[in-house]
């Protein structure tokens, strides 16, 4: 028997069994495929919602908690186990906002450096970019890191600490007794613990008892591509409506991401393809003769508001959800992790814990 038992092998997952191992607890993990999976996979590692100005207060505190610790994760799982998650400082630049009275205000008001670029400097600063007519805020501070790589040292650092993991082992249901959930029904055997984390994503609520206030928590599909490394100088992130680039520390170049309704469906599309191939071609001529050499989907968990469920979850004396972060899991990671914990072992947060309850 557990002391907490995980549900859920993303990067909500793991940061949460980490601060929870930390403790000396004894700490298992369900993951119906291999952890990193889904919505941690789709991901592309951007360390800030893409346009904060537009987020509400409650997800604003744990990306900006989480953000700064990042460089110092990942430096520590790096040594620890050999494993670079590539925590990247390379900027973001966002092109033709229309918020950008808004941005700047937010930026002014969170301390968040943020320059705005005339077109003189972005095209002589940003040549591998396609003539800009328009002015662009320039965002130094925004980092990315590599969310497989995050999660495989992650994982290596896990096991190396004891937390045991059930791979490739679905969770059908929780079984219960009154007012405790005693067991998690797995394919041929119950799996035991003091306390019950769920952090399954998109796919949190199919867990959660009929007796209990219901998340609302539905999958969004993300799709994404790859080009193969280039030697494109002076690369940063850029944002361009909905549609971003982002700069791998190997010369890879990440383009995402789609958002579709499809339900449980996580296949590609030769349309989001093209789609994708067409706005990073149009934006970076360079690679109108480069051809992207990967393809993936995953389904991120969307809530209201994007405001993430972390939180107790009643009746039951021993259950507990922290899912529906939709397209911020990686950015708010290790906050909502803290969070978590600190509801589970009655420490005082630095966060109020009030607005991610499931009922708000």
């Amino acid at each position: 028997m557990f002391d907490f038992l995980i549900i859920g092998g993303g990067i909500i997952g793991l940061l949460t069994a980490k601060e929870l191992q930390k403790t000396g607890a004894t700490v298992a993990i369900i993951e119906k495929n291999s952890p990193g999976q889904q919505a941690t996979w789709a991901a592309g590692g951007i360390l800030s919602p893409m346009r904060p100005w537009l987020y509400s207060s409650p997800v604003n505190a744990i990306s900006s908690l989480s953000q700064r610790v990042y460089q110092q994760l990942s430096s520590e799982l790096y040594e620890e186990t050999g494993t670079d998650p590539e925590w990247l400082l390379s900027g973001m630049l966002v092109l033709y906002d229309n918020e950008m009275t808004q941005a700047l205000r937010w930026c002014e008001q969170n301390d968040s450096p943020v320059e705005v670029l005339p077109v003189g400097t972005l095209n002589s600063q940003f040549r591998h970019l396609k003539p800009l007519a328009q002015p662009a805020l320039y965002r130094s501070d925004v980092a990315t890191i590599k969310p497989h790589k995050l999660s495989a040292a992650l994982t290596q650092y896990l096991i190396a600490k004891g937390v045991s993991f059930y791979n490739a082992q679905e969770a059908k249901q929780l079984v219960s007794t009154g007012q405790s959930i005693t067991g998690v029904q797995l394919e041929h055997s119950i799996v035991s613990a003091s306390e019950y984390i769920i952090c399954g994503g998109a796919w949190s609520p199919l867990l959660i008892p009929d007796a209990c206030p219901k998340p609302i928590i539905t999958p969004v599909k993300g799709q994404m591509i790859c080009f193969p490394p280039t030697d494109i100088a002076n690369q940063c992130m850029v944002m361009d409506g909905n549609r971003y680039i982002i700069p791998r520390k190997d010369g890879r170049m990440v383009v995402g991401s789609t958002r579709e309704n499809t339900h449980f469906d996580a296949s590609t599309t030769q349309e989001a393809f093209n789609d994708l191939k067409g706005f990073a071609q149009q934006l970076y001529p360079a690679l109108n003769t480069i051809e992207p050499d990967a393809h993936w989907a995953g389904l991120r968990p969307s809530s209201p508001q994007s405001i993430p469920y972390i939180c107790r979850v009643e009746p039951f004396n021993n259950l507990s959800l922290n899912a529906g972060h939709y397209r911020n899991g990686i950015v708010t990671a290790p906050a909502s992790a803290e969070l978590m914990a600190d509801i589970l072992l009655n420490r005082t947060s630095k966060i109020d814990p009030a607005p991610y309850k499931i009922t708000r």
